[in-house]
Parts: C-alpha cells; sequence; structure tokens
C-alpha cells in the first residue's frame, strides 16, 4: 500500500494530513488535530487521527476503543513531547482543540 505525507503549514507551525491509498486506488485522508486533553491528573497537548471515514474528533472520543491514541505530545506543559502516547478514554475530563490541522497542502514524496 502506498502511503504518501501531506503537510500543512499554519501560522508558521506544521499541521499536517496524511494520506493513504488502499489496493482499490482509493485515496483516504486523515487530518491530525493539535488537541489539549484534562485528565485528573495531568494535561496534554498532541496530534490526534481523525480518519477520513469519521471527520469529526467527537466521533473519534465516542467509538467503541477504550484508548486514544496521540502523537507529539506534551505532558503538563512540559519542553519534551513524547512521539506516542495511548490515553484511556474513560480517564478523559475535557478536550478542547487547539489546531484543526488544516492549512494550505504542501505535497512531501514518500520516504523510500
Amino acid at each position: 500500500m502506498a502511503t504518501m505525507m501531506i503537510e500543512a503549514e499554519k501560522n508558521g507551525a506544521l499541521a499536517n494530513t496524511r494520506s493513504r491509498t488502499n489496493a482499490a486506488g482509493v485515496v483516504s485522508q486523515a487530518t491530525w488535530p493539535t488537541v489539549r486533553i484534562e485528565t485528573d491528573l495531568a494535561t496534554y497537548v498532541g496530534q490526534v487521527c481523525v480518519p477520513a471515514t469519521t471527520r469529526r474528533l467527537s466521533d473519534v472520543l465516542a467509538d467503541e476503543r477504550p484508548f486514544l491514541h496521540l502523537v507529539q505530545v506534551q505532558i503538563n506543559d512540559g519542553c519534551e513531547r513524547e512521539p506516542f502516547l495511548a490515553l484511556n478514554k474513560s480517564f478523559i475530563r475535557t478536550v478542547r482543540i487547539v489546531d484543526e490541522g488544516k492549512g494550505e497542502l504542501v505535497l512531501v514524496a514518500p520516504a523510500s
């Protein structure tokens, strides 16, 4: 399956959309909005995948999967970013969209 990345630049920060071509040649895109999630013990700021098939962050939050997957995550406004974090949805108190991950699209060649 061929994969290509489409990155968007918005206000000097990179937000991105990734598209994937399946065996039938159909291209599906996912957006990666940046969200701020609060739990009782911590605050997380990172990007979450919203597939083209769901289209809305609320659909991802309401699906049957128990964990929400985040990438490029800052914990408690720290300086370091974790590359990946799986957060149990039952611990989430609030979710706020910081950046919708939309902007002018620029094609980036796939890594070989």
